[in-house]
């Protein structure tokens, strides 16, 4: 990728681009990030339950758990929510791909991690920046399976030139949302992750050049239209 698609498209249209994919499909999205949650947090309480509060290698195993499947959990849900998008056939046990592609989905998260880690000892503003410019990097390589990790940065780093204050934006605007969760427990999660992964897959399609974007929400349709006749 020589060049890079700006991502002109407003807030709320990328969120109802989002609502428009998860209609119909909400009871799928919320079984899928079930699984999500079960497996990054049932564990993780079910260790500390074993391991007597104040143990020295209480945090230190939760935190070697969370390390080795982190990336693999964030590749197979990305790969899961881009089929729901896509309006392509999928079933909760997509968000476990991330276990057949286990080494570049791990690795592509250490990688990120660490220059994401190196840029905020700069600063924070430094670090908040170089997470934006790796944010694509786990939808291209669900997208790209025999790529390597470097090349799914590279691109992402690519793709997002000039779009990293609207991703920025994006993500601002769902505070509201993740304010109401506290309220719920973190139940509201359930509903509240797949929305915003659904808009950040919205605007990665629209960068990818996959999705023609549109300037208003009454075009929507016929956009989503255009995507999914690209997609049969």
């Amino acid at each position: 990728m020589e060049h890079n698609i700006i991502v002109n498209e407003s807030c709320s249209n990328l969120r109802a681009l989002a609502r428009h994919s998860l209609s119909g499909r909400w009871n799928l999205a919320l079984m899928g990030t079930l699984v999500y949650f079960a497996l990054t947090t049932i564990p993780v309480l079910l260790l500390n339950a074993i391991f007597a509060e104040g143990e020295s290698n209480q945090a230190g195993i939760s935190s070697v758990y969370n390390l080795v499947i982190a990336g693999p959990m964030i590749l197979g849900y990305a790969m899961f929510c881009i089929s729901i998008f896509r309006k392509r056939e999928t079933s909760p046990s997509e968000v476990f791909y991330g276990f057949e592609r286990f080494t570049k989905a791990f690795g592509l998260y250490l990688v990120v991690m660490l220059f994401t880690f190196l840029w905020t000892l700069l600063f924070i503003i430094p670090g908040i920046i170089a997470a934006l410019r790796y944010s694509m990097s786990f939808y291209i390589l669900a997208d790209n399976p025999d790529i390597g990790i470097m090349e799914a940065i590279n691109r992402s780093k690519v793709m997002m030139r000039g779009n990293k204050w609207k991703f920025f934006c994006l993500n601002l605007s769902f505070i509201g949302w993740a304010f109401l969760c506290v309220f719920t427990f973190g139940i509201g999660l359930l509903w509240l992750m797949p929305y915003m992964e659904n808009a950040f897959i919205a605007f990665y399609d629209i960068a990818n050049g996959s999705l023609r974007a549109v300037r208003s929400l009454e075009t929507n349709a016929s956009l989503i239209n255009e995507s999914e006749e690209a997609n049969i």
